[in-house]
């Protein structure tokens, strides 16, 4: 056996950096007890380096731990910085817009005599009872434009400093807003006179304007002072305050005309839109459409601001076609996104009307009662109420629904002003006519003109005598048998006018001038290709002079303008009935419920094709329809005597 295995099989290891030689030459001349000794240390030895590694290695992963924890500090640290220095530039960007986008009106403090402001009435106090009458005047405008704020100087103070610099965030802030924005700053002062006091206010850019009275008028010369100052700053709307009614104030017409006359005049050319808006309102509101058309045709042609008040006007005025291309440009423009700077509410107003305009200039009445009554029931008062009540009135008539029409006339409150009054009595005389009452137009017709005069130099009825009740009442004495008074009436009326023109065709075709009538209906189609009246109109004189086949080839030319419209499809169905092609015309009358339901004659004549084409127990329930709604004396004739066969 060699010494290695010796000592391998003593079961002794040499301890690290022993010699195994050595080792097994000292266990060699050893004593068996010396041996067992030293590998007893040596094992001790190897017991402590153990341990000692095992406890390095211990601190070594605490080292390790406390590094990778010192890392996780640094990076929150770090991370923390990064989001607070985003965070304070992301506050400065926002400050920094917010204050180049800042706009509207600011109120500084107000200069008052040391007296009254140991009184109470600082210049705080003085300037916040401005701010309180510009917030009453604007919430009390009527205007598609939105309003501009107004704001104290004071109601932003932060008294936060800015370290090292004495200067608080507020003051940093306003400093911005001056530099970058488009606010407009308001000062003033309070003096004493030897009258009273005075107001002195003053707007930036602008000189200043005084009001004088005693001290005792102080808050009436707020209100004076708050009137100059919306004057200045948004005359449109200031204008619209002056002429809109108000409970307990008189509308100021020719301050606000001289108002919006001036901003025509002076106003940057964006601004002068406005301005002709407001006229083309004024006029509207007062009856004078001639006058709001000529407003209204000065707008730009790129203008942003979306109006149905132009196609209103022309409707009035007789001119359909024109009315119509505007009212289907305003609705594009609203649905493209072009409403700039305006009155949200409005917004919808304008949707709600060129819907109504569209809807009624094409024929689709009752698409246009639906918008109409829309207009006649808003919580707000942006659009003027009576005449969409006039509007729903009408549309009841041209439905030929007089039911409705008289349910509608008896649910209306009472007028509440003169104004008012001569509105309804109007809108009550126009559907009358339309619903072809001609007596009643003929015996009423006086009254309402007295009543529209009587409210005087505030409501211009020329307009609207000309171009609608006049006619009216001209075609109303032709249906009563005096054609030389309705020729000479209706040769009054303006040549460019379409309604003027098609009731010249009804009264030349009641006087039996054929020829001359077609001269006129054609004028018409001429004027207003797109509107279906004229070409259904056209149709029902070929129909009473016995031209079945002339009769619906305009007929089919009106359903082409207006499919909804109910008059040239009933019309239709009865030249079918004269081309002894009943069972075609039930298609026409069917169609035509769908868009006037409560029609007397739609029904009578229904009933009367289903009889002839040997559907006895249909035409008995059509006859019974046609027997409970308004029916003209030789229609309820007719019915008998369908009942009796």
């Amino acid at each position: 056996m060699t010494e290695k295995s010796e000592i391998a099989e003593a079961g002794a290891e040499p301890a690290p950096g022993v010699d195994p030689a050595a080792m097994t030459m000292a266990l060699g001349v050893a004593s068996r007890e010396l041996a067992d000794r030293f590998l007893e240390e040596q094992t001790r030895l190897v017991r402590l380096q153990a341990d000692e590694l095992s406890h390095e290695l211990d601190v070594r992963r605490w080292v390790l731990w406390v590094r990778h924890f010192s890392g996780l500090l640094k990076l929150t640290f770090e991370i923390g910085l990064t989001v607070i220095g985003l965070g304070i530039a992301a506050f400065i960007a926002a400050a920094i817009w917010n204050a180049a986008h800042a706009e509207g009106l600011v109120v500084e403090p107000f200069s008052v005599p040391p007296d009254l402001a140991n009184r109470g009435i600082t210049g705080q106090v003085a300037a916040s009872q401005m701010l309180d009458q510009l917030t009453i005047m604007q919430n009390s405008t009527q205007s598609a434009r939105a309003g501009i704020s107004y704001a104290n100087s004071w109601g932003d103070e932060l008294k936060v400093e800015i370290p090292d610099t004495g200067v608080s965030i507020g003051e940093a802030y306003r400093f911005l807003r001056r530099w970058l924005g488009h606010e407009t700053h308001v000062s003033g002062e309070v003096f004493r006179t030897s009258a009273g006091i005075a107001i002195t206010t003053r707007i930036e850019g602008s000189s200043g304007a005084t009001v004088r009275g005693p001290e005792s008028d102080l808050d009436n010369l707020l209100v004076k002072s708050a009137e100059q100052i919306y004057r200045v700053a948004q005359p449109d709307r200031y204008a619209r305050y002056l002429f809109f009614p108000r409970p307990g104030v008189m509308p100021r017409f020719e301050e606000a005309r001289t108002v919006l006359q001036q901003m025509a005049r002076d106003a940057p050319p964006g601004e002068k839109n406005w301005a002709w808006i407001g006229l083309g309102v004024l006029g509207r509101y007062q009856g004078d459409y001639t006058g709001a058309s000529a407003a209204y045709r000065k707008l730009t042609a790129d203008s942003p601001i979306p109006s149905i008040g132009p196609s209103i006007a022309e409707t009035v005025l007789g001119h359909p076609e024109y009315a119509l291309s505007l009212a289907q440009a305003s609705k594009r423009q609203v649905d493209n996104g072009r409403a700039v700077r305006m009155n949200p509410a409005f917004v919808d107003i304008v949707k709600n009307l060129a819907s109504y305009q569209t809807a009624f200039l094409l024929g689709d009445y009752q698409t246009a009662a639906e918008q109409a009554r829309m207009g006649a029931t808003r919580a707000d008062s942006l659009t003027q109420l009576e005449a969409s009540r006039g509007q729903v009135l009408l549309l009841f008539a041209l439905l030929h629904d007089g039911a409705g029409m008289r349910a509608y006339w008896n649910s209306l409150p009472p007028p509440e002003t003169p104004m008012d009054k001569a509105q309804q009595v109007i809108a009550r005389l126009r559907a009358e006519g339309e619903f072809e009452q001609y007596q009643a137009v003929i015996a009423t017709e006086p009254e309402v003109e007295k009543t529209a005069n009587a409210v005087g130099e505030r409501f211009v009825v020329r307009d609207t005598f000309q171009r609608q009740l006049r006619p009216l009442l001209a075609l109303a004495k032709a249906k009563t048998g005096d054609v030389a008074g309705a020729q000479a009436l209706i040769a009054l009326s303006p040549l460019d006018c379409y309604d003027c023109l098609l009731i010249r065709a009804r009264i030349s075709e009641q006087a039996r001038q054929p020829a001359r009538a077609d001269a006129w209906f054609s004028r018409a189609v001429h004027d207003a290709p797109s509107i279906p009246r004229a070409y259904a109109g056209w149709g029902e004189a070929y129909l009473e002079r016995s031209q079945p086949d002339a009769a619906i080839e305009k007929l089919q030319q009106a359903n082409e303008k207006g499919p909804h419209f109910a008059d040239p499809l009933e019309y239709w169905g009865e030249a079918l009935m004269a081309k002894n092609r009943s069972h075609l015309a039930l298609a026409k009358f069917a169609e035509a419920e769908k868009y006037a339901p409560n029609w007397g004659r739609l029904h009578l004549k229904w009933g009367e094709a289903l009889a002839y084409a040997g559907k006895r127990d249909e035409a008995a329930k059509h006859f019974a329809r046609a027997a409970a709604l308004d029916l003209t004396p030789s229609e309820k004739s007719e019915l008998t005597g369908l009942r009796r066969n």
